[in-house]
């Protein structure tokens, strides 16, 4: 499908921005919404491609640079930072090898931060894309690894 054809599956009025954001991204084997695609939301939405761009920056679940397959963010909340979130950090970037906000050579992984994910009773919590999980530890890290590589083969 193609960024024109996602444009118009909406009306074109700006309270259909994240939508067809979200929509944008999705659809994007790279997890992000590239320049040209801000230029056709913009004249699709008759307004300035600062005004999207400033949507885009401004909310952590977009990006315009491209990104792995998996999007891991990690809950940053002072809760799940108390039960060992930054652990679970240190978990990933020594698994995968990489940074937060980097993505691994074989552009599977990406780890970010996010805000709170909303499951402060079962910290420490992460998601990948849209699934959420919860009470994070090293095994489980490792297993959620071994899994999203074995089912990407």
């Amino acid at each position: 499908m193609t960024t024109q054809q996602i444009i118009e599956k909406h009306p074109p009025t700006k309270d259909n921005i994240l939508e067809i954001l979200h929509d944008i991204q999705t659809n994007n084997p790279d997890n992000n919404i590239p320049e040209e695609d801000i230029r056709q939301v913009a004249k699709y939405l008759n307004t300035t491609y600062a005004a999207i761009y400033g949507v885009i920056t401004y909310y952590s679940m977009f990006s315009t640079k491209p990104r792995g397959k998996y999007i891991i963010r990690l809950c940053k909340s002072p809760v799940c930072r108390m039960v060992g979130s930054f652990d679970v950090l240190k978990s990933l970037t020594n698994k995968l090898n990489i940074e937060i906000g980097e993505t691994t050579a074989d552009q599977l992984f990406t780890v970010e931060f996010s805000e709170c994910l909303g499951q402060c009773d079962k910290a420490p919590v992460l998601m990948i894309n849209d699934e959420l999980y919860t009470e994070m530890d090293d095994k489980k890290v490792d297993n959620m690894i071994n899994s999203l590589k074995k089912n990407s083969k």
